[in-house]
């Protein structure tokens, strides 16, 4: 039997934490030798069959454990890897200038997301610095490798799961957002709910929107005083961060889920991955209006809006005057090729395959 070739994933993630990397693992496994390098954040540990993990301590400030994981990389590679499949970590095109003779796949799935534009214009200019002393390169989407200047790159998309298999009822609407809470504005989604739930004189728990999330900024704590303030513990469940295993429930009771993704030119080419795993599961969606969702979005699958409260608004009460549209089945069908397993299968494993070729 052929030995499996020997690949290494690094990153700045804790292992099982970055859903895209975890996925990549799962279902490649059994076809690759899989050894995973990434800092331990203290968080429960996650594992996975036929993956090797390594963990860096993050003790120290910045400099220090950025230093440590680097090094960390540096030495993994000294063990004769086919390839090696690398996220961006600050100082990454070091490790690649130490080891000019080694076989990289640079993985870019974001530019800088964080609020502050001189933040931002300095994260992304380092990034595209640092990525140019890598010849082999793979991004998420076509606009990603617009904005970092590569005419030569490999398209590795990103999927979702299904959590949920049943045919689906519209006779009520029950939102449900999963997600991070961090720099989403999903306070404006709460209050063109709210508005909705006004307009349609709607009273009870027929109507209910689920918000699964957390993020560093209290915006979990504003959510809940908003819901709190105006009464609205009947339709609106905030319920704080869930891991995957336990989203099932939540999937299998709504029918309609929610990709607010505020429009900022950064999230612009950037598709969260619970889109796919809405449209998966049979759920139409609600989304902003950026250039992924309108590419992936059909009009039987779901509504574009902006991103305000008005706009959720009346994107709810075009759910509900299109709800007899809406067949689950038609949906998951239609997106099925989306799942990861059939990401991995088609995407991932070739152009692994193809950079050690």
């Amino acid at each position: 039997m052929r030995n499996k070739k020997r690949i290494l994933i690094m990153a700045s993630d804790q292992f099982g934490y970055s859903t895209t990397l975890l996925k990549y693992s799962q279902y490649s496994s059994s076809i690759f030798d899989i050894t995973y390098i990434g800092w331990d954040y203290n968080l429960p540990k996650i594992e996975l069959a036929g993956v090797r993990v390594k963990y860096i301590s993050r003790e120290g400030n910045l400099l220090k454990r950025n230093t440590r994981l680097l090094r960390a990389f540096h030495k993994e590679i000294s063990n004769s890897y086919d390839l090696i499949f690398s996220t961006y970590v600050r100082g990454i095109s070091l490790i690649k200038l130490l080891n000019p003779r080694s076989n990289f796949l640079m993985y870019i799935d974001t530019f800088g997301v964080m609020s502050s534009a001189s933040k931002r214009f300095i994260y992304d200019a380092i990034l595209k610095f640092e990525a140019s002393f890598f010849a082999n390169v793979a991004v998420i989407s076509e606009g990603l490798a617009g904005r970092l200047g590569r005419k030569n790159y490999k398209m590795l998309p990103l999927g979702g799961e299904c959590f949920n298999t049943e045919i689906k009822s519209f006779e009520k609407l029950e939102l449900l957002y999963v997600g991070t809470l961090d720099n989403r504005n999903m306070i404006d989604c709460v209050k063109g709910f709210h508005k909705y739930l006004q307009k349609q004189k709607i009273n009870g728990s027929g109507t209910i929107f689920r918000i699964i999330g957390d993020g560093p900024n209290n915006e979990l704590e504003e959510i809940q005083e908003y819901v709190k303030t105006n009464n609205l513990s009947e339709n609106i469940k905030v319920l704080g961060y869930l891991p995957q295993n336990k989203l099932s429930p939540y999937f299998k009771n709504a029918n309609v889920g929610v990709c607010y993704v505020p429009m900022f030119s950064y999230y612009d080419y950037q598709t969260p991955t619970k889109l796919f795993e809405y449209l998966i599961s049979g759920l139409p969606v609600i989304a902003t209006r950026t250039s992924e969702n309108e590419k992936i979005i059909e009009p039987w699958a779901g509504v574009i809006t902006e991103d305000n409260p008005d706009s959720f608004c009346e994107g709810l009460n075009r759910l509900e005057e299109q709800k007899s549209v809406f067949d689950s089945s038609r949906i998951r069908n239609a997106y099925n090729k989306h799942t990861w397993k059939q990401v991995v299968e088609s995407h991932f494993i070739p152009i692994i395959n193809t950079s050690i070729d």
